[in-house]
């Protein structure tokens, strides 16, 4: 079974082996809203009940089962769960009119359930009796698909699993700015120029970096002065969105970490991956414990996720082009199994982001040390960063392929990286030790992955286009890769290496500064 993505390309679906979960997903569907589990099955319930489930007619509504259960499959190619229930998303070129549009639904017996506020022509339809299911829904996005001449894309309206994944590791402070060797083992020098750079230029407020993930703490002491503020003081959307909740869920509008459960220091099912992200771009610390890489720049807090529970991916799509209409630089530190919804949002923000110079969209290549870089790292017009360490290795678990653009610091070597904490008591990868970044739990020293060095990039970028807010997303792109570090070995005649890219960030040769020799 296969679905189509962007210009016909095939994505593989298997099925979904739930087998080896202690629940059948029909039992759990019908579980206390309180019980937690991370089996597959639950998950799902949980899932169905969110975004499939009708509100109940009670005084305080709450959301009930479906009447069944959605089908469920496998991504072939990362084995991530996706599920579908009723709907297909359909997008048609601009210039078809309304009639042809009401034709081509016509001809599979589908209903309008609602256009899009964010991306004009497309919609989300569906059986209205709902006899088809599963299977049969996929083959009719994939006659759809085929009517390329009026229509862009027709996809299933999957709900999926993603991955914010940031591997345990070692102590303490910001070597990734400015590495003098201060651990023993390090070599001194290998970093992204920070210290440097911030000679020439700290970043301006005036460029925002949208941080999509599973939210901001933005109340943090090093965070709260460098949140977007929405110049219209009458809009509900005052610092930022929670795309995991509908639109007319109060909670939309509060991009705040959520999803709290023990153990509270574990990414998979805690809000914590967003806040040390958001850092690593642009903290500045009032006590000068912490800063970002473009400490000038602002943040829009864009939240997506809500912890390991699976997200609507027309959710996310949406959300990327929400953060394109505000943000210059999207910074994205998770990987998922490929859609249309995500990889269009994505070419879109670049092609007309910025008053159609285009935004630049740093993704994380992934965390399996696969010769694979995942998706949505791996669309055309993404910038995928890989992660090196401080003894300038590529980290053992970045992934690599010729997608990857850059590399920035992360963990794998000897130190991991410093950077800001959720500030909830008891809750973060630093619960309050202070040998894990500081007894008050406001900072970690053991993030990494490759999500962190994709907010590192995207933090450069902000610097740099702070510097020269004329250039477009294709020529930052280039000049971070032509100012880049060669480490390590085996770059091709167009300095090209599959593991590192065009090399390191080097942020001080990107605005000017004399190259690393």
């Amino acid at each position: 079974m296969h679905f189509y993505g962007l210009r016909g390309k095939k994505i593989e679906l298997v099925a979904a082996d739930l087998d080896a979960v202690p629940f059948k997903l029909s039992d759990a569907l019908h579980l206390d809203d309180a019980f937690k589990a991370t089996g597959d099955a639950v998950r799902l319930a949980r899932a169905t009940r969110s975004f499939f489930g009708n509100l109940s007619a009670e005084a305080v509504p709450r959301k009930m089962p479906p009447p069944r259960a959605p089908s469920v499959y496998r991504d072939a190619a990362t084995r991530l769960l996706r599920c579908l229930y009723r709907e297909l998303v359909i997008r048609f070129l601009p210039e078809v009119p309304e009639e042809r549009r009401r034709t081509h639904l016509s001809d599979f017996g589908l209903e309008l359930v609602r256009g899009n506020a964010f991306v004009r022509d497309q919609i989300v339809v569906r059986d209205p009796a709902d006899e088809r299911r599963g299977d049969d829904l996929i083959e009719i996005a994939n006659s759809l698909a085929q009517r390329d001449g009026d229509i862009v894309l027709a996809t299933p309206n999957f709900v999926s699993e993603f991955r914010r994944s940031a591997p345990p590791a070692i102590p303490l402070a910001q070597w990734h700015l400015a590495n003098s060797a201060q651990f023993p083992g390090q070599i001194a020098g290998e970093d992204v120029r920070a210290a440097q750079a911030w000679q020439i230029a700290m970043g301006s407020p005036a460029i925002i970096v949208a941080v999509l993930d599973d939210g901001v703490d933005i109340d943090h002491p090093a965070l709260l002065d460098r949140i977007w503020h929405n110049p219209d003081a009458t809009s509900p959307d005052r610092f930022g969105r929670d795309f995991f909740l509908e639109t007319t869920d109060p909670g939309h509008f509060d991009p705040h970490p959520k999803v709290f459960a023990s153990p509270f220091d574990d990414p998979t099912t805690n809000d914590i991956h967003g806040t040390p992200c958001a850092g690593l771009v642009a903290a500045l610390a009032p006590d000068g414990r912490a800063f970002g890489v473009a400490a000038g720049c602002r943040i829009l807090p864009v939240k997506i996720f809500h912890a390991s529970e699976l997200a609507s991916d027309e959710k996310v799509g949406n959300a990327i082009a929400h953060a394109a209409g505000i943000a210059d630089v999207l910074s994205c530190s998770w990987t998922g199994p490929e859609t249309a919804l995500i990889s269009n949002a994505i070419e879109a923000a670049v092609a007309t982001g910025r008053g159609g110079k285009g935004c630049a969209v740093f993704c994380a290549a992934g965390n399996d040390g696969a010769p694979a870089v995942g998706f949505p790292a791996n669309v055309n017009r993404a910038i995928a960063v890989g992660a090196s360490t401080d003894q300038g290795m590529s980290a053992t678990f970045s992934n690599f392929g010729p997608e990857v653009s850059l590399v920035a610091p992360s963990n794998g070597g000897i130190a991991a990286v410093f950077t800001t904490d959720v500030s909830m008591t008891g809750r973060g990868f630093n619960l309050g030790a202070d040998a894990n970044g500081g007894a008050d739990g406001l900072y970690t020293n053991a993030f990494g992955g490759t999500s962190a060095s994709a907010p590192m990039a995207a933090g450069a970028a902000a610097v740099v286009l702070s510097q020269q807010p004329a250039l477009t997303a294709a020529q930052l792109k280039l000049l971070l890769e032509q100012t880049a570090d060669k480490i390590g070995g085996n770059f091709d005649a167009n300095g090209h290496s599959d593991v590192f890219g065009f090399g390191r960030v080097n942020l001080f040769s990107a605005l000017g500064g004399n190259a690393r020799i």
